[in-house]
Formats: structure tokens, sequence, C-alpha cells
């Protein structure tokens, strides 16, 4: 294993990955050498050469010389990859990015992480940007790009770390917080995971881990959360039960959702009871930080979302465009119920690309259903994932069929270029185009408001 400290010159395989570039960015802000590679330009890739840091776009291991201290990986590069196996043969340390981010937390005096199915990167927005204009100057990891940071890093003291830890193969096991949020648990990463108790039993074992001084936030509304248990301090939030941090007084008014916590009123300008619950999420860990209320409503009251979190990108031929990451079948439903709430009367148009063959098959029922609010869909095929596809036979053609038979219009497209034919043949004037998936179909949003 690599020694992440002592290193000067780390290279990053994968380095376009929304956490790898955020690392990257950190360690380079320090003075540490950084160069790397990705498979293709992307604009991640092009903010890191904005500053000044390396990145090829071929694989072949050439990239791999004498003078790097320190290879850092991503999971969707194997032990076979050609960097990787340049880095054995030239005696490069290697961490993969999760061990990277472990030992990187391990510099820091408190480390918030957030954990969970949904929500992680909006409440592990928010928190940071709480803190940061509490005057904490927290240091961030966000799996996603805040445009208040201008990236998906923050740059802070080594004081406060707060950092977006994912489930995906016991990933957050790396790290070893004194602060965990819980955001919410379902049965998600099943080329992984055995099933739901495989995974609830994961988050105890992570949770096990908090030191005697420690704090568990746990969403007791979610009811895999609920019975999950600590020896160290427990804070609960939620919305319909009992708890220290309970959401009441939900409304929506106009594109505002209002809510009240403690006696305390609030409001947000993104959609959804969802983030509703990130929010609160959000109140609860700087409330105990001591953070004042006038605070914690100063930043809620300005924040616009996050990058592909409900981002209304811009305007088509008088349709409105939003992008959004929602890949399961939960986030899928309740995002376009929150287009719903926020543009009541309007007709809603769904755009899909799903993630993965195997999350696709394993949770097939699920999205089956997860359309009941939209007016019309279309199902874009499958985004395969490097590393994870195990041969699966199946399609968007399947799910396009057991859409329809549930009562709703869906079309298939075999490529993004087939899907935007398809919008163009069905969108009208005012509608609102949804645009939904992990994986690459974001590029279409953003070329349609261009």
């Amino acid at each position: 294993m690599g020694n992440l400290s002592a290193a000067q010159h780390i290279y990053f395989s994968g380095i376009g990955g929304i956490g790898m570039s955020a690392l990257a960015q950190l360690l380079a802000s320090e003075g540490k050498k950084i160069s790397g590679s990705d498979i293709a330009r992307s604009e991640m890739i092009e903010r890191l050469e904005l500053q000044g840091i390396s990145v090829g776009l071929t694989q072949d291991g050439s990239g791999i010389r004498a003078g790097i201290d320190l290879c850092i990986f991503t999971s969707a590069v194997p032990p076979t990859h050609p960097e990787r196996q340049a880095c054995e043969r030239l005696g490069i340390p290697t961490l993969s990015y999760f061990e990277a981010v472990g030992e990187y937390a391990k510099e820091f005096e408190n480390v918030i992480a957030i954990s969970g199915t949904h929500g992680k990167s909006t409440t592990t927005a928010l928190i940071g940007l709480i803190l940061a204009e509490a005057g904490f100057n927290p240091t961030v990891i966000v799996g996603t790009v805040v445009s208040e940071f201008h990236s998906n890093a923050r740059k802070g003291a080594k004081t406060y770390l707060v950092v977006e830890a994912c489930e995906y193969k016991e990933h957050m096991m790396n790290i070893h917080p004194s602060m965990i949020v819980l955001t919410n648990i379902e049965a998600d990463h099943l080329d992984y995971y055995r099933d739901l108790e495989h995974i609830t039993q994961t988050f105890q074992k992570y949770i096990d881990g908090l030191p005697k001084n420690g704090t568990l936030f746990k969403n007791v509304d979610d009811q895999e959360s609920v019975d999950l248990s600590t020896d160290a301090r427990t804070v609960t939030y939620g919305s319909t039960r009992q708890c220290e941090y309970r959401a009441t007084n939900i409304a929506v008014n106009g594109k505002t959702q209002t809510f009240s916590v403690a006696g305390e009123n609030y409001s947000l300008h993104i959609p959804g009871k969802f983030n509703v619950y990130n929010a609160t999420a959000a109140i609860a860990v700087s409330s105990t930080l001591d953070i004042t209320q006038s605070t914690i409503d100063s930043v809620l009251k300005k924040f616009r979302g996050v990058w592909r979190r409900f981002e209304v990108v811009g305007d088509y031929h008088g349709a409105t465009v939003i992008s959004d990451y929602a890949h399961h079948p939960t986030a899928v439903h309740s995002t376009i119920k929150a287009a719903r709430q926020f543009y009541p009367g309007k007709r809603v148009v769904v755009v899909f690309q799903p993630h993965q063959r195997d999350r696709t098959m394993k949770l097939f029922d699920g999205f089956t259903q997860s359309f009941s609010e939209a007016d019309l869909v279309i199902i874009q095929e499958i985004y395969d994932v490097a590393g994870r596809e195990g041969g699966e036979q199946i399609s968007s053609r399947d799910l396009v069929k057991a859409v329809e038979k549930v009562g709703k219009y869906a079309f298939y497209t075999r490529d993004v270029a087939h899907t935007r034919q398809e919008i163009d043949e069905l969108i009208e004037k005012d509608d609102v185009v949804l645009i939904m998936g992990a994986g690459d179909i974001y590029h279409l949003a953003q070329a349609l408001c261009q």
C-alpha cells in the first residue's frame, strides 16, 4: 500500500471520475505534482487541465514512468489493466480511490461522512456550504459539481472534512469518520451485494466503527435505517416519526418549498420531499455543531442545487430542459414527482438512460412502475459500465414493453441521435423535458440548450 502523505508525484488512473478528480484537485492544491489518464476527454478533465494537471487520453501503460511515487486507481480499473501492470513492473505502490480517501481523511481532526442510497451529494454539498458560511473552513469532497465551490471539491483547513462516502463494494469502510450521516438504505449495487439484508448488515458494520465520542445522524423515517444502532451518540431526523429534528408544515409555494424544524422556519428552492430530508439532515448536523439558525437558513435560501440534481439546464423550443442523475427506481419516481410539484399543469416528458444492465435487470419491476407520474417516456439503450457488466441479456426495449403494459406511452431509442430525433417529434411548447440517468445522457441536455 502506498503512502499518500509522503508521495510527491501522484498518478491518477481514471482521473476524470467525479471522486478521483476531486481528490486530485485537493492534493494538487497542497503542492503535490498530479498527473493522470482517462479514456476520453470530458468537462471534468478540462477543469483539471485549467489547473495545470496533465491528463493523457491513452491508458496503455506508457504514462506510468519512473519518478511517480504513487498511483491511485478508480474501481473501474482492474488488476489486469495496463497501467496497474506497469506500476507492478516498476514497483510503484498503488491505492484504490477509497483507500486514498481513507488515508487523506486521517489528516483531519473531524470527518463528517455522508452515506446512503439517495441524497448523498446534495446533503454533502449543503453541509459543506453551511460549515463554510459559519467560518469552519471545511474541506469538502462531493460527488458532483457545486456551483458555489466552482468544483466538486473545496480546499479548506485540516479541521473538518465533509466527504461523500459511497456504499458500492463497501467502499465507505475505508473511511473512519467521527460523524456519519445516513440518508436512507435501499436495494442497489446488487452486482456486489447479495440482497437488501446484506446491504443493511454492511451499514451496521460501518456504523460500528464510530468512535465512542462520535455521532450517527439517522433518518428514522427510513424503514431500513431505523433499527441500525451504535454505542456512540445518535441524532435522529425525519418528517413523519417523532425525532429530534422533525420537518413539519411542508408546503410548496410556486418554486419554493417551505418547512419547519424545531420551531424554526426554512425555505428551499429545489423540489421534492427527498430534498426536505436532505436539508433536515444538514440542519441536524449544523445545529449539533452550534451553527446558528440564521446561518443555516441563509445557505438553504441561496442554494439552487448541484450539477445533474434537478438542474434546470435551459430552454429548447419553448420546453424547459432539466438534467438529473437519477438511476434507481425510487429516485426516478421521486424526481418525476418533484417536477410535477414545481411545474403543475405542464406535460412532463421523461428521457431516461438506464445505468448498467445488471442493475436494470435486478430492479426491473421497480423501473416498470417508476414512470407513473410521467406523461410520456423515451428510454434510450442501457449505458454499459466498464468492468461491471456480466453479459446480461437485457435491453431498454424490454423496459419499454413493460412500461407500455402498465399504460404509459413509451418509446425506445438505440442511441443519443435517435433520442434527439424522438424529442424533436414529441415535445411541445411549455413541456418539461426531464433527462435522467447516471451515464452520458446529460450531454444531450446540454446540447439541446446550446
